[in-house]
């Protein structure tokens, strides 16, 4: 008796924990937002994204895809949110009221031995376009590209390894022009070791907010975008992002995000007040 007495209270005694519970997050290759699934640096938002959710007990398990397929599984409700989302991406996701980073997703580039300048969108009538399929690049170029029925004048390539691809068709003359977030364009083209022949050549419109987007389909999702602005907050509050940013070379400007109005703890999980 005495012998079951002392299990039990070394049974109580001892610490319990609950495991984190997963979710998946998925996006392409867009590094340094978000990077290759199986590099030790998994990206920018993928850090930050979690940071904040673990201390909220979710663990985090990111996937790379193209972005296509990976809008397409969180429709489907095959996995939890797609990194690295603009409100055009996706907008029946469930989008945490605070962003993670700010960046523009239509900075123009071309080789420096090239004239051409961006001179509004009817400018682009003249070069041949490089994009990615189903990227947002804002509702002025998004309405250009849609209404571009020639292949020679927008190209779209999609895969995991578009950003380099588009990259190289621009060095090899199949492209005149390329767009892409700035961040992005030049990280791969260091990485190529090609950042020299390049040049900005245009910005098509400001820097907008960047997310983790959540499934629309899954009852969990409200729940998560909750989750995440309260662990972006603890973050911000504590100066904690700059460390992160410094190691993929991203200015403060970049994530130093207006913090929305103050997050607190609530029954339902965020309020504002």
């Amino acid at each position: 008796m005495h012998l079951i007495a002392l299990f039990c209270s070394l049974l109580v005694s001892l610490p319990f924990t609950v495991a984190a519970k997963q979710i998946i997050v998925a996006g392409d290759n867009w590094c340094p937002i978000n990077c290759g699934a199986n590099e030790t640096k998994q990206g920018y938002m993928i850090e930050v994204a979690r940071q904040a959710l673990a201390r909220e007990g979710y663990e985090l398990v990111y996937q790379e895809m193209p972005w296509a397929r990976a809008v397409a599984l969180a429709r489907r409700g095959d996995i939890d949110a797609v990194v690295g989302a603009f409100k055009g991406d996706a907008p029946d996701f469930h989008f945490p009221k605070q962003a993670i980073l700010s960046i523009s997703p239509n900075h123009l580039f071309s080789l420096k031995d090239k004239p051409w300048r961006y001179h509004g969108v009817q400018s682009l009538d003249t070069v041949r376009l490089g994009t990615i399929v189903g990227y947002d690049y804002g509702e002025l170029l998004n309405a250009y590209i849609a209404a571009a029925d020639e292949p020679r004048v927008v190209k779209q390539l999609s895969g995991d390894d578009a950003v380099p691809r588009n990259i190289a068709f621009l060095l090899r003359g199949r492209t005149d022009v390329l767009v892409e977030a700035a961040p992005v364009l030049w990280y791969h083209a260091k990485k190529m070791g090609v950042a020299a022949q390049l040049m900005q050549v245009g910005m098509i419109s400001p820097a907008e907010p960047c997310f983790v987007a959540f499934a629309p389909g899954k009852a969990s999702s409200k729940q998560l975008a909750n989750a995440l602005d309260r662990g972006l907050l603890h973050l911000q509050q504590h100066n904690l992002l700059a460390a992160i940013a410094s190691r993929y070379g991203l200015d403060a400007e970049q994530y130093h995000i207006n913090t929305v109005p103050q997050l607190q703890r609530s029954e339902d999980g965020i309020e504002q007040h």
